[in-house]
């Protein structure tokens, strides 16, 4: 029992030792691996760290479960930095909601740090392009089995009732969206504005 009792602690001692060799700061995949460990826990000030200007930015996630996860995918490099397909899975209010992105890793004095800022930024692109391809790909399957799904006829009309077709559902899009971004800038005003009030004694 002794000897049994030894060797557990013997492999609760590498496993600990092993921990910190989990992150490499020399490999962008690992160092971004381990900044989404890190802010999707319940403790998100440990991914400041791995942050550039990780001191003075907020993460800005708002809430937290323990089943939250990063999905990581293809690595790109661009004139010395790193994009990395990101796909962050929350779980709210008993739901799945994946927010596809791409977590850019850059050098900050030799060392890989993300900048979250851009990671951020590109949720938009990375929302939009995952949308087009969704709607293409949808589109092309459909075609194979219903006539005239983009346009009517054949030829230049097909085309041109296409085209027309599309730019209307553009710009549903489009109005949509802003309107939805403009009712959360006055949210958030009307908010920053309680926050800001003075307190009545």
């Amino acid at each position: 029992m002794k000897i049994l009792s030894l060797f557990l602690c013997a492999v609760v001692a590498l496993c600990l030792s092993g921990c910190d060799k989990v992150l490499n700061e020399n490999d962008p995949l690992s160092v971004a691996r381990t900044f989404w460990t890190s802010a999707l826990s319940a403790t998100p000030g440990d991914a400041d760290k791995y942050m550039t200007n990780g001191d003075s930015k907020s993460l800005g996630i708002k809430g937290h479960h323990e089943k939250d996860t990063a999905i990581l995918g293809k690595v790109d490099q661009q004139n010395g930095y790193y994009f990395i397909e990101t796909t962050v899975q929350l779980n709210r209010d008993g739901k799945v909601i994946s927010v596809p992105m791409r977590t850019v890793v850059v050098p900050v004095d030799g060392i890989w740090k993300v900048d979250y800022y851009s990671t951020r930024q590109s949720i938009f692109d990375a929302t939009f392009e995952s949308s087009m391809k969704w709607f293409a790909a949808t589109v092309s399957n459909a075609e194979k089995y219903f006539d005239d799904v983009m346009g009517a006829g054949n030829g230049e009309e097909a085309l041109k009732s296409a085209e027309e077709r599309l730019n209307e559902e553009l710009t549903r899009v489009k109005v949509a969206a802003l309107n939805n971004y403009k009712l959360k800038i006055a949210d958030n005003n009307k908010n920053a504005g309680k926050t800001n009030a003075p307190v009545k004694n």
